[in-house]
């Protein structure tokens, strides 16, 4: 059966990819990279055959803390990267460090549906070889609610495509929502509402001496109140 509603950034796979990271190379260059600076921090390592999309989602589970487990998938020019962080995921420091070795752009995509007692968030960090050291920030845009109560911070010299106008929205949760985030994605060239524009998907899963933390999607979704005030 065609696949036709988005899994990523809030929506059928919650609270699997409520964070997403873009690497502007290919999926081949990103898994080398990858793969490479693992096994030389001395990493083992357990790699999947690739899987199609979405049903790589799955590789996955179950969710952990500490995350042990990473998904690289082939998105043409763009390589998507998850992790099973058991909070919605947590790649921006690992696909940071891929898109620098590869001298290339990253794109952090975050978007959290309300949860628990007053949380959400709507964000974009995009970084790249032009940015200002010593994280090569290019532009930032966060819309953020903690317990309850909104936030708003923004850096860096707007992309050529924004509407700066929006961000001056009375409430805070209207300057930059989920809508205008895929908005701004499918102006890099990510078509992150697009099931057809990803590829399959190759699982690395780090084998660890140590106890982690596992989690069912539908435990995480449980004790995240997902769809709380």
């Amino acid at each position: 059966m065609p696949v036709t509603e988005p899994p990523l950034l809030g929506r059928t796979r919650s609270p699997v990819g409520w964070v997403v990271a873009f690497v502007q190379a290919p999926a081949v260059d990103v898994l080398e990279a990858d793969l490479g600076w693992r096994r030389g921090l001395g990493q083992r390592l357990e790699v999947s055959p690739p899987t199609p999309f979405p049903a790589c989602l799955s590789l996955l589970e179950p969710l952990e803390a500490p995350w042990t487990t990473e998904l690289v998938i082939d998105c043409g020019r763009w390589t998507a990267y998850l992790n099973n962080d058991k909070n919605g995921g947590d790649p921006s420091a690992a696909a940071g460090e891929l898109a620098r070795q590869l001298g290339t752009r990253c794109v952090i995509a975050m978007h959290s549906p309300p949860h628990g007692p007053g949380h959400a968030s709507t964000q974009m960090w995009v970084s790249g070889p032009d940015g200002e050291p010593p994280l090569l920030h290019e532009r930032t845009l966060a819309a953020t609610r903690q317990d309850g109560r909104w936030s708003w911070y923004e850096s860096g010299r707007p992309l050529p495509f924004e509407d700066v106008a929006r961000y001056g929205a009375r409430r805070i949760r209207d300057r930059f929502d989920r809508g205008l985030l895929v908005a701004h994605l499918h102006e890099l060239g990510i078509e992150v509402d697009d099931p057809t524009w990803f590829g399959p998907g190759v699982r690395v899963r780090q084998v660890v001496p140590w106890q982690t933390r596992p989690e069912s999607v539908q435990e995480a979704l449980e004790r995240l109140e997902v769809g709380g005030r």
